[in-house]
């Protein structure tokens, strides 16, 4: 059985609960790469290699050696025995979904580790909030962009059919952390003409809730519009 964990929800950050309630150092027992962010909404989280990395939104990457503190939504994951790599490959995220098309895989829950030189990057940062949080369609409205070229690092990310849109994003979730740990964040857009793709396949998502947190037990729900949100808020 090879599992992808994830804890909280993705409608749970789209609604605006952005409480830390799950150390990194619980997550970290889960997996050694993946992605999220941290309490109160405060930046993007790449995880690779057993390390935890937090990209703020003055664009300043940190390593977070603190595991004490607390994401509200974040996935982690360990390689699956079931993976297909490639080798020198150029990619973007079209040429990422016919992949996953052609080999049909689309149903499955996947992660993307792809590294190599991105000719064109551009992340996205969340900036942190304070509460009342807003939701997070108005926090997407204003938060930093950032555009490089030619860096050198690592594409971590998760992908989830439609199906599950609210849990995941429905699609690909992909973030970025460059090889001297200085660059990151939520990404964009990319191109790249050589990177080593490495594409794990799960048969099981371990979803993780936060049971112990009065706004989680007393959230309603609203799945008007939540897909459409949901997409514009990845763009």
């Amino acid at each position: 059985m090879n599992k992808i964990f994830q804890h909280g929800t993705l409608e749970l950050i789209m609604a605006g609960l952005y409480d830390g309630t799950l150390t990194f150092s619980e997550l970290l027992e889960n997996g050694d790469t993946g992605i999220g962010t941290t309490h109160g909404l405060d930046g993007e989280v790449t995880i690779i290699d057993g390390h935890a990395y937090q990209t703020k939104s003055s664009g300043e990457t940190v390593e977070i050696v603190d595991l004490n503190t607390t994401t509200p939504f974040a996935s982690a994951h360990k390689s699956s025995t079931n993976s297909l790599k490639i080798k020198s490959s150029p990619l973007t995220f079209n040429l990422l979904d016919e992949l996953i098309n052609q080999q049909k895989l689309t149903n499955s829950f996947l992660s993307i580790r792809a590294h190599g030189t991105i000719k064109n990057l551009q992340v996205r940062v969340a900036p942190k909030q304070n509460k009342p949080y807003p939701d997070f369609s108005t926090v997407a409205a204003s938060q930093p962009v950032f555009n490089y070229e030619n860096v050198t690092g690592t594409l971590v990310g998760d992908f989830g059919n439609d199906l599950y849109t609210g849990v995941m994003a429905g699609g690909w979730h992909i973030h970025f952390i460059s090889d001297d740990r200085t660059i990151g964040g939520h990404v964009l857009y990319f191109d790249t003409d050589n990177v080593d793709l490495e594409i794990d396949v799960f048969d099981t998502l371990n979803l993780h809730l936060p049971t112990n947190n009065t706004d989680f037990t007393a959230h309603d729900v609203n799945f008007a519009d939540l897909q459409a949100a949901i997409a514009q808020a990845e763009k």
